[in-house]
């Protein structure tokens, strides 16, 4: 009679260690060995606006580089752990690339992301509109190659409609690339298969259900991972439109303080989390 019991009973104890090995191993963070190509590192370009550097590659990629004005002679500081926020416009959007960029350049984000600040990196799209996250995934890391004051472990993807499609499509390319996503009137459908590989990537998506087309689209992903990746946001707005995510939008929830939780809290805290 005991022995029925305690087989049973061991059993349901070990599959109970190996589920939470794996669940362990499913939302552990996997180093990316990055990876030089002349094609993506070399880069010619000009100041503008007397904060980004406009550069472009080889490979075709054109860029605005954003270092706080203590590193950017002193890139070579690995010391200084740069967190990286890489944003991508929306179709179209070419000329208005850095625009996204200045959204993280303000004093009330530079002055939350850590003691040294946050580099940010706004991309041009190669067409009208962001393909290839292979050679998208190369560029960044080369960039990072080059500008050793940026934290490699520490890189933010932010993203405005056709941009907050790709953001996430790249993160299902390469995982090991982003610490967080952001999705602003983002549209991707992820696959099962692919969740399972971003589960210990930090999202936040936010859409509006006045946005016909891109709703439906995108918000099953956003709730899906809110649901399933740890410190995960997911935003509904019922007349906001076509938008995309500022520092002052609030989540819906409270900080430890009571007040209301913003986009900027939660970014601020998956760049720092000593915050």
């Amino acid at each position: 009679m005991k022995k029925k019991i305690v087989i049973p009973l061991f059993f349901i104890i070990f599959l109970a260690a190996g589920a939470l090995i794996i669940q362990h191993y499913l939302y552990q963070r996997k180093p990316l060995e990055f990876t030089f190509d002349a094609a993506y590192w070399w880069a010619t370009g000009t100041e503008t606006e007397s904060t980004f550097v406009y550069e472009e590659v080889p490979a075709g990629f054109h860029y605005f580089l954003y270092v706080p004005e203590k590193y950017r002679n002193d890139r070579d500081n690995q010391e200084a752990k740069l967190p990286l926020i890489v944003t991508f416009h929306g179709s179209d959007e070419k000329g208005r690339a850095s625009k996204y960029g200045r959204i993280f350049t303000d004093k009330s984000f530079q002055e939350r992301a850590g003691k040294n600040g946050a580099a940010v990196l706004s991309i041009m799209s190669r067409a009208n509109y962001f393909t290839d996250p292979a050679s998208t995934s190369l560029l960044i890391q080369n960039i990072c190659l080059k500008n050793e004051c940026i934290d490699r472990t520490n890189i933010i993807g932010y993203g405005f409609s056709q941009g907050a499609n790709f953001v996430v499509e790249l993160a299902c390319h390469e995982p090991r690339l982003f610490r967080g996503v952001v999705s602003g009137s983002g549209f991707y459908q992820m696959k099962t298969s692919e969740l399972l590989t971003v589960l210990p990537i930090q999202f936040y998506f936010a859409t509006s259900s006045n946005d016909s087309g891109i709703f439906e689209q995108g918000s099953p992903t956003g709730k899906l991972c809110a649901k399933r990746c740890r410190n995960s946001r997911y935003v509904e707005y019922e007349t906001r439109g076509h938008f995309f995510v500022e520092l002052k939008d609030k989540t819906g929830r409270k900080n430890k303080d009571g007040s209301e939780e913003t986009f900027l809290d939660w970014i601020s805290g998956v760049v720092n989390p000593e915050l």
